[in-house]
């Protein structure tokens, strides 16, 4: 009995063993936990979005439109048709002149493509991050931070939206697409400067190593002049010695010659 109570205890022990180790693979380390944000960053265009409101609130202040004037936003306001079968300019907006209202357009459409912008960002990075999650590989508090910003950029947008109406009656079915479309151009445009300086600092490089490749060349031909020359001295010098060698071996055999021409007389 104690040796059957003995073996229970040591699987029980194993088993736990190896379930803690399997929870424990499934865990993220702490280098990648250090190396992942606890939160989901998204920067806002926060300074657009002062920036229309504080040109609205001057616009206001100069025509003396008090803010029970300008409506809501909601929608209600369609509802109204004017004569030609349109939906009639809000009252506050009639005070303001074309060229002020053009401004409030221009501010909101930058407002709005700036959070399409934001928006994108969001949707691209959220199934890549969804995946990160079901695998636990990235915090709750992360993934809820990322659906918050995904959700405060929407409400965003559909506040630009809302405050198209007040510009112009019927803009608020047109200023989402022609955003998308500025923001589209925006982006082609931010591609094609790309791929102008990527193909100036291409050019830039390819001058660089061609100066490099003319330096290299002018080097070898430099150091080639200096063989060659050390070359013909050395030859020139050996050409010298077998001359004097020669010179003083015709020499001593002249010498040698009279020497025995003496004998004979």
């Amino acid at each position: 009995v104690i040796v059957i109570g003995a073996f229970l205890v040591a699987v029980a022990a194993a088993l736990g063993l190896m379930a803690y180790l399997a929870w424990r693979g499934s865990q993220p380390s702490d280098f990648f936990m250090d190396a992942v944000q606890s939160t989901y960053d998204l920067q806002m265009p926060e300074d657009l979005i002062d920036q229309y409101y504080d040109l609205k609130e001057k616009i206001m202040q100069h025509n003396g439109i008090t803010i029970d004037e300008v409506p809501s936003g909601n929608g209600e306001e369609e509802a109204a048709v004017g004569p030609d079968g349109q939906p009639p300019v809000p009252s506050w907006a009639m005070k303001v002149s074309l060229d002020e209202r053009k401004i409030l357009k221009m501010a909101l459409m930058r407002r709005l493509v700036a959070c399409i912008d934001k928006l994108d960002q969001v949707q691209r990075d959220k199934p890549g991050n969804w995946k990160l999650w079901r695998g636990k590989l990235v915090s709750e508090r992360y993934w809820s931070s990322l659906c918050d910003a995904e959700r405060a950029v929407s409400e965003e947008i559909d506040s630009c939206v809302a405050e198209a109406e007040g510009l112009e009656p019927g803009w608020r079915q047109h200023i989402f697409p022609q955003a998308v479309q500025f923001w589209r151009l925006g982006k082609q445009q931010e591609m094609e400067k790309d791929e102008v300086k990527k193909a100036v600092e291409s050019e830039k490089q390819e001058k660089v190593q061609e100066q490099r490749k003319k330096e290299e060349e002018e080097r070898k031909k430099q150091e080639d002049k200096v063989r060659q020359e050390k070359k013909a001295e050395k030859l020139m010098e050996q050409l010298i010695r077998e001359e004097e060698k020669a010179a003083a071996k015709a020499k001593s055999k002249s010498k040698a010659d009279a020497k025995q021409k003496a004998k004979k007389k």
